[in-house]
């Protein structure tokens, strides 16, 4: 396997956190839980998501929700992959749909921009170019369907800062001006998960950034650290969305190769590039020093 990791046009930095160009030896790669949506392109090769005994093939083009469950990639050896992890919300302000549309679905670029306009973003990403041109035609192709998007009554501009994801969701509506049914609703469609989920998102990806990092420390600290109840509330959660528990997972990443592991194995250039880039959006979501244990436990 062979990866490069770019970061994106300043121009971007808003929408995009990073270009992912993948030359696979092919098997089947780990995915765990994650909020941010995804495009991604096909450029050679077969690919498809399994989930129990759900099997989705990937198009050649593709957008991907947040993920609430981890998944399993089963890539053929010799695919070469073009990606662009978003940051949170953006697909909506690409594609004008809900957000929750998306989420834990693989859905043909088509389906969203039309025949035309894919088959020009696939050729515009000839196979004989190298990784520089196709985060090149990727960028231009996003900054098009940005400038679209923003035309007047277009665009929908609804979002929160971070720091306030961790506010009760009677104060996020008041705050935004909106009843809390509303506010809900709001919020489903442009994170594409519930409130409460996406606080438990936030929580297992800052203790997943610090394995991956190699700061974690003792489990009992991370999860201090991280705002979880205890070390077995972290353990629980930790299973769920990524399908190890935190030290298979972090012996699978330091210790012996785990191959399934292999998407999450960054040298140290791409741990700066990719945590920081978790680090813009989840950094501050984090519980109130005033959250009890019972506001704690109900969002398990």
């Amino acid at each position: 396997m062979s990866r490069l990791i770019l970061p994106p046009p300043p121009s971007l930095s808003g929408i995009v956190r990073y270009f992912h160009i993948e030359h696979a030896d092919g098997g089947v790669l780990r995915m765990p839980a994650m909020p941010f949506p995804y495009l991604g392109v096909l450029l050679s090769g077969d690919s498809c998501a399994e989930r129990g005994g759900e099997r989705m093939a990937s198009p050649r083009s593709f957008a991907v929700g947040a993920l609430s469950r981890p998944v399993s990639l089963r890539i053929s050896a010799g695919a070469v992959f073009a990606s662009a992890p978003l940051r949170l919300g953006q697909l909506q302000t690409l594609f004008g749909i809900a957000s929750h549309e998306l989420t834990d679905q693989i859905w043909p670029l088509d389906a969203l921009i039309g025949r035309a306009e894919e088959e020009a973003l696939f050729d515009s990403l000839c196979p004989g170019d190298g990784a520089e041109q196709w985060v090149e035609a990727l960028s231009a192709w996003i900054t098009r369907r940005l400038a679209r998007r923003e035309a007047p009554g277009g665009f929908d501009h609804w979002r929160l800062p971070a720091a306030s994801l961790f506010l009760d969701s009677r104060t996020l509506a008041e705050q935004s001006s909106l009843s809390t049914r509303q506010f809900e609703r709001r919020f489903l469609a442009r994170y594409g998960q519930p409130l409460r989920d996406m606080r438990r998102m936030a929580r297992f990806m800052q203790a997943m950034g610090g394995m991956i990092l190699g700061q974690a420390g003792s489990l009992a600290d991370l999860a201090l650290d991280c705002g979880y109840f205890d070390q077995a509330h972290l353990s629980r959660d930790f299973k769920l969305l990524s399908g190890f528990s935190p030290r298979e997972f972090a012996q699978g990443l330091h210790g012996p190769s785990n191959r399934e592991l292999d998407l999450l194995r960054y040298d140290a250039r791409e741990k700066r590039l990719v945590m920081d880039s978790v680090d813009a959006d989840l950094r501050e979501m984090r519980a109130d020093e005033a959250t009890d244990v019972a506001s704690v436990q109900d969002a398990c």
